[in-house]
């Protein structure tokens, strides 16, 4: 080192003692250690130098300020840092830092010169003539130019690639080697001679690592980034061994500057699920679009795990830096083309995989599903198989190849549950899928997607979770409403019984007092008894209504029994089962009841009533839908047995004016009615009493063609 240190040689042998002990690396990565070194260091050196030790601490590497400011500082500030540090305290000419960033590349983040050797402007000066050489700018400070690719062909005589490959630090006397083939080959005796200004004799990279655990337990380095340096004179094994720990201490603020915007982007992501809680979508988007920035992944999709066993693409987004959505749209157009149906990325419809059907066996996503980890592949057509046809592959190829992907992921996340047996489980929740223009996913990459899927698995869980207690909460208050429409009347209707009732009982009382039996002639005695008997019968019967806790035992009851009332108390229908039956105003008949249908178990009345409400409906919707007045249309009646015989199922259809598809989901709600009259109650109630047989009732309808209501009743109905 050019300076010297007031003091006599007692301080410099210190001094080389503490550099070569590598000292520098356990600073760099043992913070604790560090701070109790650098204290003993700090009080040892003042005694052994006395006042002579202020000015070392403004030169030497162990300066207490230097070391406190590379905590807490962003990372750019630290890299910046560390190659003024080895140019000023280690006497190098120059020093740049690169850190391996995604697609493979190593772009300089940071460059120092000392400044009595050359100024920024003599920089400059030589970037310029290099770019009129080259024909494009040629810059050491600007990233996207000062970059070097470890898998592109062209620069594998970059001495940054050599490095890597090396595992090691590799040396060079040729200063052009660190800018092969950013500089052109012309421009060799230009770089020659700024390296022969400058007095360079050697540079050095000097390629630094992380240590991770790889799946078998085991150690392996993970590339960081790339130290490099130019001296003046020979490289020696010390110099590499010190340049070394400046390298584990650029890792190091990699390492924890990553860990930082790790942090900023989970707190961004809870934040997102606290304030989105009934968005699950948007949860999600916010997550693909979360690993694309924060990564620099090509893009990301998320699929979430469905009750079908399927995973359907909730959420996907690429960088707009590398494709549009223009783009995107074209080459779904082209595979559509080829499959002849519809291709998507964002239909969830459509961009689907299954995980028990066969075909989709080799899709990625349902192989990471199946082995509960993270999957990689280089071949992007395994994400989409086989929803994009394979004779597509070629096209999928091509823009796999027009994007840069070199390599795609599928990683599944999962949430613990309870079993049955009170064991804990993992339940597949979805995957997240990141494409990267790297050659493969780093293990801290693959901690990383975990995490954002395991984001994604609390964000779906808390919207599921939302949307439960809100769907509990809309039928507590429609139930509530419903007690209170049935207790309104219950109350008319008690009230309407009662009054009727004594209206009968004092007609009967009439009939009693006014007319004697014996004074009449033989036929109206006859009469005169049915119509006293008729009228004990009504009063028994309205108070059994009056009663209705007085419940009456099903029986053993015909499906087709109760449509034919059903009919007949609508239309006077001549014969139920002549297949075209002549209707009201116009309106044609058409059954098709399967004979011989096994009985179930309820109450005729109610199943009849259930069924008259439905065809009921049929005739207003052809009502409706007539011009003039005069209602003319037609419905259809069947009934048959179906699912191994286990279920009955009854299809009621009409060519009628059909629900609009924004108000088929209301169809079955109570107070929904497109009649202008009507408390929406029928329809209600139909599904209410036929699920309470454990049956179900469904709606189809296409606006102005027509509706069609499908029931399906167990044969052991309870």
């Amino acid at each position: 080192m050019a300076s010297t240190i007031p003091g006599g040689d007692e301080p410099k042998k210190l001094r080389t003692k503490i550099i070569d002990s590598q000292l520098l690396g356990w600073l760099a990565n043992l913070p604790v250690i560090a701070w109790g070194l650098r204290k003993v260091s700090y009080r040892l050196m003042k005694n052994k130098m006395g006042n002579a030790f202020d000015q070392f601490a403004e030169s030497a590497y162990l300066d207490r300020a230097r070391i406190e400011a590379i905590r807490g500082t962003g990372l750019d500030a630290t890299l910046q840092r560390i190659v003024r540090d080895v140019v000023r305290d280690l006497g190098y000419v120059a020093a740049m830092v690169a850190p391996y960033e995604p697609g493979d590349s190593l772009p300089v983040r940071a460059f120092y010169i000392n400044p009595q050797i050359a100024s920024e402007a003599q920089i400059k000066q030589w970037e310029l003539e290099i770019s009129r050489i080259n024909g494009a700018p040629v810059s050491l400070t600007d990233p996207d130019i000062a970059r070097s690719y470890r898998y592109k062909e062209e620069f594998k005589d970059n001495l940054s690639i050599k490095a890597v490959e090396a595992g090691e630090a590799v040396t060079s006397d040729d200063l052009y080697s660190l800018f092969i083939p950013v500089a052109p080959a012309a421009s060799k005796p230009l770089i020659k001679g700024i390296q022969e200004a400058l007095g360079i004799q050697q540079v050095i990279a000097t390629p630094f690592f992380l240590q991770v655990s790889s799946d078998d337990q085991s150690n392996k380095k993970e590339i960081v980034g790339n130290l490099f340096a130019a001296k003046r004179g020979k490289i020696t094994e010390t110099d590499i061994q010190i340049l070394s720990a400046f390298g584990r201490q650029a890792a190091a603020a990699i390492q924890l500057e990553q860990r930082r915007e790790q942090i900023l982007e989970a707190y961004s992501l809870v934040y997102t699920i606290q304030t989105n809680l009934n968005d699950e979508t948007q949860i999600l988007r916010h997550i693909a679009r979360g690993v694309v920035d924060q990564l620099g992944y090509v893009g990301a999709m998320v699929a979430s795990y469905e009750k079908d066993d399927s995973l359907p693409v909730r959420a996907f987004y690429i960088d707009p830096q590398i494709a549009s959505g223009e783009q995107i749209k074209g080459w779904e157009a082209d595979i559509s083309r080829i499959k002849g149906t519809p291709v998507s990325l964002t239909d969830p419809d459509i961009a689907r995989s299954y995980r028990y059907k066969e075909e989709f066996k080799d899709n990625l996503s349902i192989k990471a599903v199946e082995a509960g980890e993270p999957v990689t592949s280089d071949d992007l057509y395994s994400l989409f198989t086989p929803v994009a046809p394979f004779a597509s592959k070629p096209i999928v190829d091509g823009i796999q190849q027009a994007l840069g992907i070199q390599q795609v992921i599928a990683a599944p996340f999962f949430l613990e549950i309870t079993s049955d047996d009170q064991s804990p489980k993992r339940e597949v929740k979805g995957n997240l899928f990141a494409a990267s223009r790297s050659k493969s996913f780093t293990a801290g990459e693959i901690e990383l997607l975990k995490a954002f899927g395991q984001q994604a698995a609390i964000g779906i869980r808390n919207a599921q979770l939302y949307h439960t207690i809100e769907e509990l909460y809309r039928k507590s208050e429609e139930r509530r409403e419903q007690a209170q429409i049935f207790a309104r009347m219950a109350f008319g209707a008690t009230a309407s019984l009662h009054e009727l009732r004594n209206q009968i009982g004092a007609f009967r009382m009439f009939v009693k007092m006014a007319l004697k039996p014996e004074q009449l002639e033989k036929p109206f005695q006859e009469l005169y008894h049915g119509v006293v008997e008729k009228l004990e019968q009504a009063t028994n019967t309205l108070d059994n209504l009056h009663e209705p806790w007085q419940l009456h035992p099903d029986k053993e009851i015909d499906v087709n029994d109760c449509l034919t009332r059903a009919m007949k108390k609508l239309i006077q229908v001549s014969g139920a089962n002549t297949g075209r039956n002549e209707g009201q105003a116009g309106i044609q008949m058409h059954t098709s009841l399967s004979e011989n249908l096994p009985s179930i178990k309820t109450s005729s009345d109610m199943l009849t009533e259930a069924f008259r409400v439905l065809i009921k409906n049929a005739i207003e919707a052809i009502s409706e839908k007539s011009q003039d007045g005069r209602p003319s249309g037609n419905i259809w009646i069947e009934s048959q047995l179906e699912h191994n015989n286990s279920v009955i199922s009854v299809l009621i259809r009409d060519d009628g004016v059909g629900i609009k598809p924004e108000n088929l989901d209301k169809a079955f709600e109570m107070r929904w009615s497109t009649k202008q009259v009507g408390m929406g109650f029928g329809l209600f109630w139909a599904k209410d009493y036929i699920e309470g047989l454990n049956g179900t009732i469904k709606v189809d309808s296409i606006w102005q063609e027509g509706t069609r209501f499908l029931i399906q009743l167990p044969v052991k109905a309870a």
